[in-house]
This record gives structure tokens, sequence and C-alpha cells, in this order.
């Protein structure tokens, strides 16, 4: 009887342990499909998914395999307690091996967050060269002259970035990388040669980042804090003060409140990770802020930048110190000083936005200093020296500024051993000689002319063959012998004069 009673107990436990794995196995299908809990949705860009349907079934699809990759896809996505799963996932990783699961991000020393763009850029990895920011800054100081005689200042901010920052935090596989010439280093040193209004908050950063009351930057955010934007804006304003040669409206720290959740975007990159408890970190403080007027003397301001200025937007400080200031989000969407929409950049009158300003600001951090400054110095130099801009170098500036054709030139680069400058330089060509083929009106100058010979050579073995026994034959370069050719075939064509 006992031996019976046993038997009894073992299968009554074998079927409840059955029960209870069934029911695991069905209960995310019963939530995806009934919703009887809801879920918190992650943080971050995903794309919702329908839910799987035999609506796109045939017999086609299925024969090579479509129907089934889009059916498993929408299945995966619509998975009761996806989010939750997730969550539990990315915390394990993070937990136990020091992984964040979300798109670019870096975890350091000490649970430090960093986006990768940044310490690419710090390291000198995202490096396009150095002629390009030559040429930027000549041309940068050629508008500047223009907009003084006018009466008018442009300066370019260099905004601090936790790469620059705290280079001694970084995980280990990025100690081990070599630091090389950045585009920051590099464009802060011609800037500062060519005499451009230069406000670098970066440095200014560097030296005071042990000595704050509170973090200037959230360890588990990717920008400036409350209190670091402010001091930055503090520090902007006296400089304006003494550009403008006048004062401006004074702003000081009444109370510095430390919230318990950190305010956003101070946390921004610790979200973006989806965990499921907050990582530990020191707590950020939320300036309350007094503004006290010196009369009439709020200049106009147009401000062309990223993200960081969202934070000066937020505490109404340009709305406060200006007498009116737009602000042009990586030069495309027009955020005016009191939070509200203005539109779009490329839809205004450029001339008519730059000639009402007192004050231009170009403000930039390091991740997008390849970028710089999204085109919009370019314009700049276009509407005070028409015709003189190299078609080639547009294209180029061009792929800088795309952020996913960047990344792709800097993924061929890697692979084909060659340098980032080299790789865009490439691909600039490609893209003028093609325009070239499509739209032949629209190069009609000497220099595109000039140009376009120039690149028929270099694309054409045979004759980049004769070219470079010419240069031998001549004791000149291969680059001097190609103009040289492409000069004697635009007088041969268009006559000397």
């Amino acid at each position: 009887m006992e031996v019976t009673n046993s038997n009894e107990k073992r299968e009554n436990i074998k079927n409840l342990i059955l029960i209870i794995f069934l029911f695991l196995l069905t209960i995310p299908g019963l939530q995806g499909r009934y919703k009887f809990i809801n879920e918190t949705r992650l943080n971050g860009a995903y794309k919702q998914e329908e839910k799987p349907s035999f609506k796109s079934f045939s017999h086609e699809s299925w024969l090579n395999g479509s129907f089934q990759e889009q059916y498993n896809t929408r299945l995966e996505q619509n998975i009761g307690f996806r989010s939750a799963l997730i969550r539990v996932y990315n915390q394990l990783t993070f937990s136990l091996f020091g992984k964040g699961n979300a798109e670019g991000v870096v975890v350091g020393k000490g649970n430090i967050l960093y986006e990768d763009d940044y310490i690419k850029e710090y390291l000198g990895l995202y490096y396009v060269g150095d002629s390009i920011w030559t040429k930027k800054a000549i041309k940068l100081k050629a508008v500047q002259d223009t907009l003084d005689r006018l009466g008018k200042k442009l300066i370019v901010v260099f905004e601090p970035d936790k790469a620059s920052l705290y280079p001694e935090l970084f995980p280990q596989n990025y100690q081990l990388v070599e630091k090389k010439l950045s585009n920051y280093d590099k464009l802060l040193q011609e800037v500062t040669a060519s005499g451009v209004n230069v406000l670098n908050l970066n440095q200014y950063f560097i030296d005071i980042k042990d000595e704050t009351e509170y973090p200037i930057f959230a360890q588990c955010g990717t920008h400036w804090s409350y209190y670091g934007a402010t001091l930055a804006a503090d520090t902007t304003l006296r400089y304006l003060e003494s550009l403008l040669n006048t004062d401006l409206t004074d702003m000081k720290i009444v109370q510095n409140k430390v919230p318990d959740i950190p305010r956003h975007p101070d946390y921004d990159i610790g979200l973006a990770m989806n965990l499921l408890f907050m990582i530990p970190h020191p707590k950020t403080a939320d300036p309350i802020l007094e503004f006290i007027d010196k009369g009439n003397n709020k200049p106009s301001a147009l401000v062309v930048g990223d993200s960081y200025f969202f934070n000066w937007l937020n505490n109404r400080i340009p709305e406060r110190t200006f007498k009116d200031c737009d602000f042009w989000y990586y030069n495309k969407k027009i955020v005016r000083s009191d939070g509200s929409s203005g539109g779009l950049a490329p839809e205004r009158n450029f001339k008519d936005e730059i000639m009402r300003r007192d004050v231009i600001m170009i403000m930039i951090t390091g991740r997008f200093m390849h970028s710089f400054a999204w085109g919009f110095d370019e314009q700049l130099f276009d509407l005070f020296y028409p015709g003189q801009s190299n078609p080639r170098e547009q294209f180029a500036n061009q792929i800088r500024c795309y952020g996913d054709e960047f990344k792709r030139m800097y993924k061929e680069s890697v692979a084909e051993h060659i340098s980032l400058s080299d790789r865009i330089q490439r691909e600039a060509e490609y893209l003028f000689y093609d325009d070239l083929k499509n739209n032949p009106d629209k190069y009609t100058s000497k220099n595109d002319i000039l140009l376009s010979y120039e690149l028929a050579i270099r694309n054409t073995p045979e004759w980049l063959t004769e070219i470079k026994r010419k240069a031998k034959e001549n004791n000149i370069s291969v680059d001097e012998q190609i103009h040289n050719d492409a000069i004697w075939i635009y007088e041969e064509k268009y006559g000397k004069n």
C-alpha cells in the first residue's frame, strides 16, 4: 500500500510539473493575444511589427521563405511579456558581464555610460583628414570678417563630451587603442590659428571636472547635466558680453534642487538600456535660476547645434537672455526659444534669417565633429562668396553629415585598410561624376568642367597610365600632370579666352 501511495505521489508531482510547464509555454501566447496584464513599453526607437497573419501566404512566398521569415519576425515581436523578458536579459548581462544591450552604448569603469561614437571621435578613429579642416577654418574666417563688417558676430562653440572628460574610465578594449589626432584637435588648431571666434567649453569642463559641487555630466546620461549646462550658459553669456562689448542679462543659481529621480535627460542612456533596476549613480542637481535684465541689451541670436542645447531651452535660458533666439537642430528642424516649433530650416529664406541676427552661434559636441556644421558653414560661405565651392567637396560634406552613410564609409575604410578621408573622397568623386552625367547643366563653370576632366582621367585606366608616364617624364606629381592635362583639354575645347 505504501509503495502504491509513493508511486501516486510521484505521478502527481510529474503531472503538476507538466501542467506548470505547459502553463509557462502558453501564458506568453495568451498574453500576446489578450493583453490581460499591462506591460511597460521598452524605451528607445522600435518599429512595431503587425501581429502574425496568414494574409501574405502564397505558394511563391512559401517557396522563397519570405512568408516564414515575416511570420516569425511578427511572432517574436508580439509574444506576451516580451518587454519584461528583454529587461530581465538586459539586467543579467549588465549585472554579470558589465555589458549594455543598447545600440552604441559602452559601459566604462564604475558603470559610467558612454556612447561609442564619442569615444571613436576622441580617439581619432573618425578622423576625416587635414585638408578639410584647413579649408573650413579659412572659410569661417572669411565669413566672420564679412559679418563683422555688417555688425554681426559669428562664434564657434565647442561643447564638452564625456569621452574627452573621462578617458581614464574607458573600458579595457578602448584603453588599449592609441589616441591619434582627432577632428576636434585639428579643427580647434585651425580655427584658433585663423582667428575665428571660438569658445572652448570642452576645455573649460576638463579644467573644472574635479572642482564642481555637483556632477557636470551625469553618470548615466550622454549630455551635460542641468547643472553643467547652467555653468556653460553663464560662461557663454560672459563671452558674448566681451565680444559684443555690452552688458547682457545676468543669470544666477538661486537653489540647486537634488531630485531622487533624475530629470530627463540626465539618465537618458540608462533608460535606453531597458534594465529592471536603475543603475546606482551620483545624484545630479536641477538648478533654480534667476535672471536680472540689463535694459534692452538683448541680442537676436541664431543657434545651429545638436541636442545639448535642449537643456538650455528646458531651463528657459535663451528665452530670458536673448531678444529672440531660433535653434536650428542639426540645421534642419527649427525650435523657438519658447520651445515651439518654427518649421524647417531649408524652407526659410537663408539670407533673411542671417541678416536679421546679431549673433550666430555654431554649437557642436565631439560626437558630431566630423559633420561640422551640418552644412550650415558651407551655406554661409556660399551666401557671401557664391560660385567658389568645389562640387566634389560638397558631396564629401554631405557624406560626413549623413550618419548612416558616414558609418558605412568608416567600416569600409577599415575593411579596405585605407584612410577614412580617402574612402570619403572616392565616394564623393563617384557621386559628383554620376551627377555630372545625369545633370550636366548644373556644372557650367570652368572649375566644374576642369574637375570633371580630372575625374575622367582618374577613372580611365589607360589614360591614367599615360598621365603617370608624362608626370615622370616632366618630373612633376601625378596630380599636377592631371590638372595640366585637364587645362589643356579645356582650352582646346573652349578656347584660351
